[in-house]
């Protein structure tokens, strides 16, 4: 049975329930997304331009029981704009896909248990997020545990995913994952978190764990800061090879904002550096994975560096910068960012791998409808290229939701 059909089936049996089940009710979800992008091919040479349309077409409902239970069934097509070969003929819709769908017990007010597929994204998605700017996004497989304490200024979070079920011969990919993140709230303006993710390879028995802490606080007159701290290690046998992890992050944010003002203008310096490998044909491993995390809220709107340690070779990476912002209207904003990026370990002469700028612009006329237009500008180092030509990319989006 197609999902649409089981979605509007379920509806119907929820409106229709005998009165002794008037508890039960189902409320309709909706998104439609669709952004335009140009693309240069990440290579740093004229031609291989790319403009195209793609779209998030999503259709959901939540079922509740009272406050005991809970379910959400929600499918999606993702397509990019003509991709299929016919307008009548062809109509198999490869992008069609259960997006979430799971079944949600509540214990206690702060106690609560999700089974089945879901969107998971742990304190600010650095390790783990859902990956919302991109069409499809991310959905896991997943057992999630939920617990709130002490008039919900404590929160623990405990999940088990099934990431990969039938591994290829050699890979190194996740197929078991598990992780926790602890919250606290102290006081009015201070937020630590702790976080651990374990992430495991039957193929070469690895067991990989990765702990963080991450500390945030923002004060009444503006000031804004934060400072997080991975240390990742483990062990694999890679065919007949012993392999050691161990490896770090650092990252610090610091933002000031005029809150006197209706404009609200900030600025903000950044710092981020990840641990890189100096030689990765000794065995040992000391490159920091990022794992499953949502890269494009960190490293710049042109996703350069979305799947680390791939996009920068095993060299690691600082990322350092500066952002400025304001307000343009109540509802409009403008923002203009600059990265600077570095191999933590140059090999091979390497020692920049470019500079990015982007200017964002983004309005919301109504809380259903948000628009917004990014330009960017990628100029290459020698970690890239030793003379490559800027890369421009281009988007624009319009999102509504209901």
């Amino acid at each position: 049975m197609r999902p649409i059909p089981l979605i509007c089936a379920l509806a119907m049996l929820a409106t229709a329930a005998p009165s002794h089940a008037q508890e039960l009710t189902a409320t309709p979800l909706g998104e439609y997304l669709v952004r335009f992008r140009h693309v240069e091919g990440k290579d740093f040479a004229p031609g291989n331009v790319d403009n195209f349309l793609r779209h998030r077409a999503r259709l959901g409902l939540r079922f509740a029981y009272g406050e005991e239970l809970q379910a959400l069934v929600q499918v999606q097509d993702v397509r990019t704009w003509g991709e299929e070969s016919d307008t009548l003929g062809d109509f198999s819709a490869d992008g069609f896909d259960l997006h979430q769908g799971y079944v949600e017990l509540a214990f206690d007010p702060d106690l609560r248990l999700r089974v089945g597929r879901q969107e998971i994204g742990y304190l600010n998605h650095r390790l783990i997020g859902n990956v919302g700017f991109v069409e499809q996004a991310r959905s896991f497989d997943a057992l999630r545990l939920m617990a709130r304490a002490f008039d919900q200024r404590l929160s623990i979070d405990v999940m088990y995913a099934r990431v990969l079920d039938d591994l290829p011969a050699g890979s190194l990919a996740v197929d078991d994952l598990f992780a926790a993140a602890l919250r606290a709230q102290i006081g009015d303006f201070f937020q630590p978190a702790f976080i651990t993710v374990i992430d495991l390879n039957s193929g070469s028995d690895r067991v990989r764990a990765t702990n963080g802490l991450v500390l945030q606080s923002e004060l009444p007159f503006g000031l804004r800061f934060g400072i997080e701290a991975y240390l990742q290690a483990g062990g694999a046998t890679v065919g007949e090879v012993d392999t050691s992890y161990f490896a770090w992050m650092f990252a610090a944010r610091t933002r000031f904002t005029l809150v006197d003002s209706d404009l609200a203008p900030f600025f903000e310096v950044f710092v981020e550096t990840l641990s890189g490998d100096d030689d990765p044909s000794d065995g040992d491993e000391r490159t920091f994975d990022t794992l499953f995390a949502t890269g494009h809220r960190f490293h710049g709107e042109a996703d350069f560096f979305l799947n680390i340690p791939v996009d920068t070779a095993r060299r690691g990476l600082i990322d350092t910068g500066a952002v400025l912002g304001l307000n343009l209207a109540e509802d409009a904003f403008a923002q203009l960012a600059f990265h600077a990026f570095l191999p933590m370990q140059s090999r091979d002469g390497g020692t920049s791998f470019g500079q990015e700028i982007d200017l964002t612009l983004g309005v919301k006329p109504n809380p259903h409808l948000s628009l917004d237009f990014n330009y960017s500008v990628f100029i290459p180092g020698d970690a890239f290229t030793a003379d490559g030509d800027p890369e421009h990319f281009i988007y624009s989006t319009m999102a509504a939701s209901f």
